[in-house]
This record gives structure tokens, C-alpha cells and sequence, in this order.
């Protein structure tokens, strides 16, 4: 058997570690209260209970600090077979540790590439890949100069880091001023764990018209395989806001190969040659046009939504693939259809004083899964970003249209029971299949 070392993990990524354990590996899991709001507490919690060593994360500042935690969990360097992180924050150090210590890792300066939105939009400018005009800037003024030369409308968002709270959709330059005065105060609300990645530069890209799409990307460091797409659902208001997915995300045959093939382009281009990589695009007029290459697998709840039906499980492809493992074939096959939403407040909200604890699980009858945390009398803030959420359902069905909308009709009937006003999900430009109508 082999041992694995995970630099932290999302919430979803503790399948990963089961399935590890399950299997006969022994792990290593150096973790960061830094990062706790990632997760709940009985993921978190979990996470410890299962790896065979555990260490805490100092504030890491260059690879042999990790490495020194390395040690400080009881695992010699030579011991390891592969290092990965599913946290974003944290992909990095993995990646570093990996390379330090001669372990398998997703390759250092595919990360770094992937990471920095310039550096990747540049990347794929040289290789002629299809993509978005940009800009990098570092003041209002380059930020100015920069979206007049675009064109408005466009989008400024940090070069480095999950930045949604930090991400303006700008029709015009009193737009752009807003962004970059706002910025302190937008900064100093995220946990010391996001904004911690940012540094001074800014993004200023033209702004993809279209739906959003992902797709999860397989490489082994040979071959690269897209597994499954989702269309993304995204705010009503705030098209930066992501609140949920359906699969498969309904494009005829031809596009679908298209959308796969454009992922798989990106990452190989990029350098991300071994793991299961997070690839967003949205389809404009023009084709498909990359807005994000995460260098690790979706976090949230877009992998269990997929394992909900697909042939294969996400995690254990993950774990086999780090530690050399065969590599997919083909696309996963899906018995059916899965959408997911997250639960999220409009504006800054007070729970209802009544509420009992087990509110939710009357809505389990029309739902295949899903979770809410919410304290009666307790506040919900308002949604700025993907982790400002106090909920998920999920539904599955033979029909993406139905999946969906069983998703839609039960947070409707969460928000009037709560009565606290959720983030609403804006509809998609190409349309899902139509319901059949029932017979009598």
C-alpha cells in the first residue's frame, strides 16, 4: 500500500480520504485552523479522525516549513508516495512539498501558472488558444486605461486567489472607481485565509457573455480525459455569484466533444499533467472561452452531485491517479441527471426565533440530499462569495430539466418558510430540455 499526504482538504475532499483509508493507504493530513471555514466542524473533525498522522500548518512562508510539519506528524519524507491538496488555498503548498520531497504532485509550475490568471490568459495567447482580452494592473488608473481599450462591459477580479467578494461586473469607469475604493473595506470582511492569497494585481478581462459551464478535467501526465460537464447556475443579480450545477449540462453530442476538448486544450497547455483539474468556461457567441483553470478538482458540492450518477467515483479517481493508478478511458457514464443549489441570503437576515430543530426534514421527501446549519435568533450575512452559504439540496432525476426544477421549487419553499430572502439564480440563455407533460 501506499501513503498519501493531504495538504489540507475541502469539505467534499474528506471522500477523498475515506476512500484512501478504505483502501488500505496510509495518510498523512496536515491541516490549518486558518482554514476552518471551509468546512463544517464535523468535516473538519473527521478529516483528523481518519488520517493515520496529523500535524497543524503554521503560516507557511516557503516549502521546508512544510516539510518541518511533514516531520512533525511522524512521516519521514521518504516514506511518501504522493502529496495533494482539494483546497485551492492550499494546492500550492502541495505542490511545493510534492516537488521538495520527490513525491508524485501535481507539477509546480503548472499550479503556478494555472493560479495566476495573467500568467494563464498569457499562456494560452502564445499557444493560440482561443480566450478573453485582458489585462493585468496593479492602480484605478491601469485599471481605467485597461477597460477602455477592451471595451465595456468588463470584469475586474484579483489575479491570484478565490476572489468573489473582491470581483466587480463593470458597464462603465464609475464602476471601476467603485471596485478599487471599496476594496479595503471588501478585503478586510474575507477570512484571513482568502485574502491572504491576493497580492496588489488585478485582472481587467472583457466579459464573456454566455452560460457557464465547467468541466472536470483527468490527467495522468500522458493523457488528458474530459470526465463529466455541468451548466452553472449563477446569481440573478451578481452573475459572479456561483450557486449550484446541474449534470449533464444538455449540449447536443458536437458541443459537448467541443466544450471537453477545449477543457483538455487548457489544461495541457497550462501544465496541469496529473490530477483532476476544475476548468470554467462560458459559451459566447464566439465558442467556448475560459474564465477560471483551477489546478485541483471542484470543491463544493459539484463532485457528490456527480457521484450521485455517474458509473465512477470522483474521489477515488483522485486518489488512484496521484498514486499511479489507470488512468479513465472515456468520459464517466451517467445513469441519470443531478442538480444541486446552494442556500444562501439576499441581504443580511435574522433567523426566526421559533425555529425547531429539525425544520429541514420535511423538505428531505423531494430532495435526494442535502444540509442546512442555522441557529434560531442567530444572523445570516449576506452572500459575497462561495463560501457565504447556511445550506445545500440537491435532487436527481432521469431528466436535467426536472432535476433542476425540483432544486428551484424546494428553496422557494425554504425562503417562505424562513422568510429571509435567498440569492436568486439567474435562468439559463440556452435553455434546458423541456418537461414532458405528464400523463393523466
Amino acid at each position: 500500500m501506499s501513503h498519501l499526504v493531504f495538504v489540507e482538504t475541502s469539505g467534499s475532499g474528506v471522500k477523498a480520504i475515506e476512500y484512501a483509508k478504505r483502501t488500505g493507504h496510509t495518510v498523512t493530513y496536515l491541516y490549518s485552523p486558518r482554514y476552518d471555514f471551509t468546512a463544517s466542524p464535523e468535516q473538519r473533525r473527521l478529516a483528523r479522525e481518519l488520517a493515520d498522522r496529523t500535524a497543524e500548518l503554521p503560516d507557511v512562508h516557503d516549502p521546508e516549513d512544510l516539510l518541518a510539519t511533514l516531520r512533525a506528524a511522524g512521516t519521514r519524507p521518504g516514506d511518501v508516495d504522493a502529496v495533494l491538496s482539494t483546497l485551492a488555498f492550499c494546492v500550492p503548498h502541495a505542490a511545493s512539498l510534492a516537488d521538495l520531497i520527490g513525491a508524485r504532485g501535481t507539477p509546480l509550475e503548472g499550479v503556478a501558472t494555472a493560479r495566476d490568471k495573467g500568467r494563464s490568459r498569457r499562456a494560452l495567447e502564445e499557444s493560440g488558444v482561443a480566450s478573453l482580452a485582458f489585462s493585468v494592473v496593479g492602480s484605478l488608473d491601469e485599471a481605467l486605461a485597461a477597460a477602455d481599450r477592451i471595451g465595456y462591459p468588463v470584469i475586474v477580479k484579483p489575479v491570484l486567489g478565490v476572489g468573489k467578494g473582491a470581483t466587480t461586473i463593470a458597464h462603465g469607469p464609475a464602476e471601476v472607481r467603485d471596485h478599487f475604493e471599496g476594496l479595503i473595506g471588501n478585503l478586510d470582511r474575507l477570512p484571513a485565509g482568502m485574502s491572504a492569497h491576493f497580492d496588489e494585481r488585478f485582472i481587467v478581462e472583457e466579459l464573456a457573455i454566455g452560460d457557464l459551464y465547467s468541466v472536470e478535467v483527468a490527467s495522468d501526465g500522458r493523457s488528458f480525459v474530459p470526465l463529466v460537464s455541468t451548466i452553472q447556475k449563477t446569481g440573478l443579480h451578481n452573475a459572479v455569484l456561483e450557486l449550484g450545477c446541474t449534470v449533464p449540462g444538455t449540449l447536443d453530442d458536437t458541443t459537448e466533444r467541443e466544450l471537453g476538448d477545449y477543457a483538455a486544450q487548457v489544461c495541457r497547455t497550462l501544465g496541469l499533467t496529473l490530477g483532476v483539474f476544475h476548468v470554467e468556461m462560458i459559451r459566447t457567441a464566439e465558442g467556448f472561452r475560459l474564465t477560471e483553470a483551477n489546478p485541483r478538482m471542484a470543491g463544493g458540492a459539484l463532485p457528490e452531485t456527480v457521484n450521485a450518477v455517474a458509473d465512477q467515483d470522483m474521489f477515488a479517481i483522485l486518489v488512484d491517479l496521484f498514486l499511479g493508478g489507470d488512468m479513465p478511458l472515456a468520459p464517466l457514464r451517467l445513469s441519470g441527471s443531478a442538480s444541486h443549489s446552494l442556500l444562501a441570503a439576499a441581504e443580511t437576515s435574522i433567523v426566526r426565533d421559533d425555529l425547531a430543530p429539525g425544520w429541514f426534514d420535511p423538505f428531505f421527501e423531494r430532495l435526494h440530499s442535502g444540509w442546512a446549519r442555522l441557529d434560531p435568533g442567530g444572523r445570516v450575512d449576506a452572500m459575497r462569495g462561495n463560501f457565504d452559504r447556511f445550506g445545500m439540496i440537491r435532487a436527481v432525476d432521469t431528466d436535467p430539466a426536472r432535476a433542476a426544477e425540483t432544486c428551484a421549487a424546494v428553496k422557494a419553499d425554504i425562503e417562505r418558510f424562513l422568510g429571509i430572502p435567498l440569492v436568486q439564480e439567474a435562468g439559463h440563455r440556452s435553455p434546458l430540455p423541456a418537461v414532458p407533460t405528464p400523463s393523466a
